[in-house]
């Protein structure tokens, strides 16, 4: 039984877990350059039905069951796990992207090759003007000696040389950006970025992304939470009641059978002995305080014929037969009144 409830609580707070997880997806700020391509991933788990806006107001692609629409194919396509494919961004396409009124990303779209981006923003440099398909990516600050920071290699392998760098998007993804990656970017010997990071996010891409529906989900998150702790003191209660009602239980047992086993050894053969006092258990079975049995045995054998006997299997060989004598209390007998003689 106490497996099964911990099982019960484990997966009641598990689900409770992964609801919460589901409502509170990471909020991407992506900065691209114009004419490349991206795609963001939808937060909740069910891919059967969804709905993709941008700016909170325009529906770009949705999905209910089998039924899609899509409002330009040439540049939007809806994946298979519910994501949302952006195939040639431009100006347009700056701003915030929701799926299932959820927030789940905000695009900054760059022009030229000089890139004003703001710290902690996830970057992508496309490797433009190489056909190559290995790739080397090569990065230097202030003028100082170039050093190789990814590599790409035929069989896709990818070789990282800094933790925050990654291949996504076809592209060179530098997450959390630093000011420390300030400066050059090359890509098969092709300049593609010179790279300046601000430390302060400029009024043009400042994001807000607390929005109602982020906090109607906080507050339900909060409450199935609570319900989950409170799911588990209960659990924790009524175990303990359930461990004392089981004490209880085997205390009661173990003394019926204290007295059983006290009531059988007072029943033993005592010879010629009056027995005054009672046992805990003989109380309640004593018809009347005021009667006493006297017990006696008849031992040998007898010349009269066997009668059944009620002793028990192990004493059946002594050929003992036991008998007893209720009596009452002797009445008392008055005594008459001697008057004076006169």
């Amino acid at each position: 039984m106490f497996c099964f409830m911990t099982f019960c609580e484990v997966v009641f707070l598990h689900t409770v877990l992964i609801h919460c997880s589901g409502n509170y997806t990471a909020v991407i700020q992506f900065s691209v350059p114009k004419d490349h391509h991206i795609c963001l991933q939808c937060g909740g788990s069910d891919s059967s039905d969804v709905i993709w806006t941008h700016q909170d107001r325009k529906v770009l692609v949705s999905r209910q069951g089998r039924y899609e629409t899509n409002k330009d194919h040439q540049r939007y396509q809806l994946v298979s796990d519910g994501g949302l494919c952006l195939l040639r961004l431009d100006d347009s396409d700056g701003g915030k992207f929701e799926c299932n009124q959820q927030l789940v990303a905000e695009l900054q779209l760059l022009t030229g090759q000089d890139f004003r981006v703001s710290a902690g923003r996830t970057l992508l440099l496309p490797c433009s003007n190489s056909s190559k398909v290995k790739k080397k990516w090569f990065h230097r600050r202030g003028g100082g000696r170039w050093e190789a920071i990814l590599t790409q290699f035929r069989n896709g392998t990818v070789k990282p040389k800094r933790s925050r760098l990654s291949l996504g998007n076809d592209a060179l993804q530098i997450q959390d950006l630093q000011p420390e990656d300030t400066g050059e970017y090359l890509c098969n010997g092709v300049p593609q970025a010179r790279l300046t990071i601000l430390t302060v996010q400029p009024e043009t891409t400042s994001f807000h992304p607390t929005t109602s529906t982020t906090a109607t989900a906080a507050v339900m998150d909060t409450v199935l939470l609570m319900l989950a702790v409170v799911g588990f003191g209960l659990m924790i209660l009524l175990m303990a009641v359930v461990c004392v009602l089981l004490t209880i239980m085997k205390c009661r047992r173990n003394k019926k059978h204290r007295c059983a086993a006290q009531m059988q050894e007072d029943t033993e053969l005592q010879p010629w002995k009056k027995s005054n006092t009672q046992t805990e258990c003989e109380v309640y079975e004593s018809p009347s305080l005021a009667e006493e049995t006297i017990h006696y045995a008849s031992l040998g054998r007898q010349n009269w014929r066997e009668r059944p006997s009620r002793t028990p299997p192990d004493q059946s060989d002594h050929n003992v037969i036991y008998s007893s004598v209720i009596t009452g209390p002797a009445a008392k007998q008055k005594r008459p009144l001697l008057h004076p003689a006169l």
